[in-house]
């Protein structure tokens, strides 16, 4: 089992599941929330590593192809000191996170894992292009890639 989820933070704090927002992010160029990726029971990212989430979302998206190219690829947050890695082996990936002096890993069906990212990044993309319309040429541009 395996679930993909984005939340918005407020300008009071408050985690919202980005699907339910109405009101545009008070910075186009700072947009706080997070990702929450969870595979059989284990959260591997959730509300603790939120970060600038349309950023972190361009670079889940362009680690999708790298994924499908080279077998492996990792990213690091925008703004902090958490690393995300896929790892091809087999049938399954390997979805990894290093936190501070932790890993947290779980592995998943390559396929379904993709399938579900570019689902979940394509309905955050399309929302964001709505919100921000200022920033939708940049969505569209990581929507792509994301689907590529």
């Amino acid at each position: 089992m395996m679930e993909i989820e984005t939340f918005l933070r407020d300008s009071g704090g408050k985690f919202m599941q980005f699907d339910a927002c109405t009101a545009r992010p008070a910075d186009a160029d700072y947009v706080e929330g997070a990702v929450r990726i969870a595979i059989h029971g284990v959260e591997i990212i959730g509300i603790s590593e939120w970060d600038y989430v349309d950023q972190l979302w361009a670079y889940v998206a362009s680690m999708v192809p790298q994924l499908s190219a080279a077998g492996y690829t990792s990213t690091y947050f925008p703004d902090q000191p958490v690393e995300l890695s896929f790892r091809r082996q087999g049938s399954q990936v390997l979805v990894s996170a290093k936190l501070g002096n932790g890993v947290k890993k779980a592995s998943v069906s390559t396929s379904d894992f993709v399938a579900a990212l570019r689902s979940a990044g394509a309905a955050f993309f399309g929302k964001m292009s709505e919100l921000l319309p200022e920033n939708a040429d940049s969505y569209s541009e990581s929507r792509r890639e994301l689907l590529s």
